[in-house]
């Protein structure tokens, strides 16, 4: 039975996703634009001219993935909003925004060293340099495949494209927020009901049961009796599963070995469920449901490939 209290904090919660997904997708639509009306998007890729050179994207599609070291969902609705225009392929926007993923990794030092270094110190570091590893083979991997899935594209220097007609800052912003409406119409018309269909979902405990199911399934991973405490506590969060890890690393119960392995399992079962609630926000909001679940499984499935081979060579090495 629905009731007053459970439509009031599935209003909350729809509202607490909207101001954490959508203040971040507009401004990437209108930077999009903007950079288009400009006419100054081939001077920005030429800096990540080598990466998406090799994966023969779209040079616009290297504006995207330094947006994404700022915000990965204004990164991510650019790409969509390149798509809608046919300037990229629904391909080549997959694969760009799996490499735009790699940023996310990057930035994460901000809030991963200042916990795992002084609670773990070196075994902390090594732990987070191996999710590093993992985010850069992560966008290798998809590099590739757009290396050999894609046609090679002809680069023409910005000096050989000839003159490009003036246009003021002001009268391309105006531009930009003229032709913006259009593609946030579409967009928004996908991303809030995406957003309510979540609450729901989030107020009818649907992800505590998935993650309560996972958590059971950390028997089946080759890893001492204590560290199972510390994938427990990686459940409720990072912080606590560091917490743990360094509890049992002083005490002497686990080797650094054991921790980081352990620290890896925690983060390919905590994935599952953290993805799925990312869905709503990261994936379908921006990409649509089909377009989302499929780039959310390709994302998970490499990352948690590359994690699963770091874990299986640790456990040989050591």
């Amino acid at each position: 039975m629905i009731t007053l209290d459970f439509l009031k904090e599935t209003l909350i919660q729809f509202l607490n996703l909207s101001l954490q997904t959508i203040p971040f997708m507009i401004p990437g639509v209108i930077f999009a634009e903007f950079l288009i009306a400009k006419k100054i998007t081939g001077k920005i890729a030429k800096w990540t001219k080598p990466l998406t050179g090799f994966a023969n994207l779209n040079d616009i599609c290297g504006t995207s993935f330094l947006l994404a070291f700022i915000s990965p969902k204004a990164a991510n609705t650019m790409l969509v909003n390149y798509k809608d225009k046919e300037l990229i392929s629904e391909k080549e926007m997959i694969v760009a925004s799996v490499m735009n993923s790699f940023p996310t990794v990057v930035m994460h030092w901000r809030y991963l060293l200042p916990v795992y270094i002084p609670l773990l110190g070196f075994t902390g570091l090594l732990y987070f340099l191996i999710l590093m590893a993992v985010g850069f083979g992560k966008t290798g991997v998809v590099m590739l495949y757009g290396r050999f899935k894609f046609r090679e594209r002809e680069y023409i220097p910005e000096e050989e494209r000839g003159s490009v007609e003036f246009i003021t800052s002001k009268a391309a912003l105006k531009t930009a927020i003229e032709s913006s409406k259009k593609p946030l119409i579409k967009i928004l018309s996908i991303t809030i009901p995406t957003l309510l269909i979540v609450s729901v979902l989030i107020n009818l405990g649907i992800f505590d049961h998935l993650g309560n199911g996972m958590k059971n399934l950390s028997f089946l991973f080759p890893i001492p009796t204590a560290a199972l405490a510390i994938i427990a506590a990686q459940f409720g969060s990072f912080i606590a599963g560091a917490g743990v890890a360094s509890a049992l690393l002083n005490g002497g119960e686990l080797t650094p070995a054991d921790i980081v392995t352990t620290l890896l399992i925690g983060n390919i079962l905590t994935s599952v469920t953290r993805n799925i609630k990312w869905y709503g926000s990261s994936y379908a909001a921006i990409f649509g449901p089909k377009t989302g679940a499929y780039i959310m499984i390709i994302s998970t499935a490499l990352r948690n490939g590359m994690m699963l081979i770091a874990v299986i060579i640790i456990l040989i090495l050591f």
